[in-house]
């Protein structure tokens, strides 16, 4: 291959991983209600609704493995673009810095990524990729159920910590109980193709705090009030409107780069 070609698709390539997303496997398997109270934390909208059934149950799912030390996640909702669990040590997860786990539907394509809030601003972040069994379903064109397990190890300290997961502690004691408190948010947004645009909205928030490792943790959900902005989302070095501009951004860099070529 031509020496200019191979330096042009390294360009593309190198200006396209902010944007990769992973694809998960579909599954057949139906979240339930059955095990909430038993082995993982169950917290949902409406009250004890159950996701195998109920069409507008939006419901997030914690386990946590003591043997294999990782945290599982199910989520399930409604929406035409995707569906976000995040978690915080503060009320208003969305204000803090705070990890965001994205399941999205694009055109009955699944793709599943991490983002980040900063001031109710998502911004596309990397995360090692060891994030595992990442699996969903997609039932007519608005219902999403994703799960994944995300290991308990210092690649995930500041999104382990958000729910109330201290890598140290935890480590020390290999227990389960050494989990502190924390609150889950659940959010809806839109897309334009598979890139996230305009600002999450709340399906529902946790208004007092849970723990993880207390299966049997109350929650009240309250939908979360959210301050209005103009329509943006961030990458890790631009911001655009309705997540379009970026997209030329790169369209520009890499025709310069094949200009450029042209003098190699």
């Amino acid at each position: 291959m031509d020496v200019r070609l191979v330096c042009l698709v390294a360009f593309v390539i190198a200006s396209a991983v902010p944007y990769i997303k992973a694809n998960g496997s579909p599954t057949d398997n139906n979240f339930t209600r059955s095990d909430c109270g038993k082995t993982k934390l169950c917290v949902e909208k409406p009250k004890q609704c159950d996701p195998s059934g109920a069409s507008e149950c939006f419901f997030v799912s914690t386990r946590i493995n003591i043997t294999d030390l990782s945290l599982t996640i199910e989520l399930s909702g409604n929406s035409t673009g995707y569906i976000a669990v995040a978690a915080g040590l503060q009320s208003n997860v969305s204000q803090g810095s705070n990890i965001v786990f994205v399941c999205g539907n694009n055109n009955s394509t699944f793709f599943f990524q991490t983002s980040k809030f900063s001031n109710n601003t998502l911004v596309l972040t990397e995360l090692p990729n060891s994030v595992s069994n990442i699996q969903y379903r997609l039932k007519s064109p608005s219902f999403i159920q994703c799960t994944f397990t995300i290991p308990i190890n210092s690649n995930y300290t500041e999104a382990l910590s958000n729910f109330g997961i201290n890598i140290t502690t935890f480590n020390n004691s290999n227990s389960a109980n050494t989990t502190s408190g924390t609150f889950i948010d659940v959010f809806t947004g839109s897309l334009n193709g598979s890139v996230l645009i305009g600002d999450p909205k709340s399906a529902f928030g946790s208004s007092v705090s849970v723990k993880l490792a207390d299966v049997n943790s109350s929650s009240v959900t309250n939908p979360t009030i959210m301050p209005t902005k103009p329509t943006t989302i961030t990458t890790a070095s631009t911001t655009t409107k309705s997540g379009s501009t970026s997209l030329f951004s790169q369209a520009a860099l890499i025709l310069l780069a094949a200009v450029a070529l042209r003098f190699l």
